[in-house]
């Protein structure tokens, strides 16, 4: 009896750590850094981007105070969100809105869809993408615009989510000269982004490969399946850096296992 009560104490304690580690995992959002140098950066150093990913803002009240506390402490000069800010199953589009809004206070904010957004009834999406862009965020569909820093142009190109982008339309946006910055919500055509003449990309979709497991990497990502090979980090492919965020929230799979929520704060460092 008393090595009964032994185990089923021992059971007791593991199952309220692994509980409480999953919940710092998925609620304790950390901050990722990168230097990074990509192609045609020169007169940029020092530039800092903020790159949200996969917020998933639902109903519920949920406060974003500590995202927006963090954000705010990187002093970033730009705010990438690349995409799912919204999800589809338990949208909250006012909530999502207001989230914006702050983020505007910080530093300009672009954006564009992911398939959560993407897959929204018609009514909703339009809302949703209105009320997004009267927030004051810019809604780049399909579409670029020049942000300037120190006098320096920078050419952000954002394309809405789709299962497979037009990659004719991201060369068509690119521009000679200066850095392109690609916003899109999927991470695996990494190597069409470098094809297409992009400097840096920015992702997310995958978050983090759900479970990673040690030597391994991550478990599976949406479209890539298991043992995804673009699920995170700073991928450098061909003259292209790809940008993977872990993301924020969390979706049809409600937890996230070795694989904490992030926020990605890249610095560019002109390399000498």
């Amino acid at each position: 009896m008393k090595k009964t009560l032994k185990v089923l104490a021992v059971l007791t304690a593991a199952a309220a750590l692994a509980a409480g580690y999953i919940e710092y995992e998925n609620n304790f959002t950390g901050v990722t850094e990168y230097r990074l140098s990509p192609e045609n950066s020169e007169g940029l150093d020092g530039l800092k981007i903020c790159h949200l990913s996969d917020i998933h803002v639902k109903t519920g009240g949920k406060s974003y105070s500590r995202l927006i506390r963090k954000t705010a402490e990187l002093a970033p000069d730009i705010i990438l969100i690349s995409g799912d800010l919204i999800d589809s199953r338990v949208s909250d589009i006012s909530a999502a809105a207001t989230l914006c809004e702050t983020l505007c206070d910080i530093a300009p904010v672009y954006y564009v869809t992911g398939n959560h957004e993407e897959r929204l009834p018609a009514d909703q999406y339009v809302k949703a993408v209105k009320a997004i862009e009267e927030s004051g965020v810019h809604v780049l569909k399909d579409r670029a615009e020049s942000f300037e820093y120190r006098g320096k142009e920078i050419n952000i190109i954002g394309v809405f989510d789709r299962d497979y982008p037009d990659f004719e339309l991201i060369k068509s946006l690119v521009k000679p000269g200066v850095m392109n910055v690609l916003i899109s919500h999927r991470p695996q055509f990494a190597s069409e982004y470098s094809e297409s003449g992009i400097d840096i990309a920015f992702c997310g979709h995958a978050h983090g490969g759900q479970v990673r497991i040690p030597f391994a990497g991550g478990l599976i990502a949406p479209d890539q399946f298991f043992f995804p090979e673009y699920y995170q980090g700073a991928n450098k492919i061909g003259d292209c850096i790809t940008v993977i965020s872990r993301g924020i929230g969390n979706s049809i799979i409600p937890a996230r296992i070795n694989n904490r929520s992030e926020i990605v704060a890249v610095r560019i460092v002109v390399s000498c």
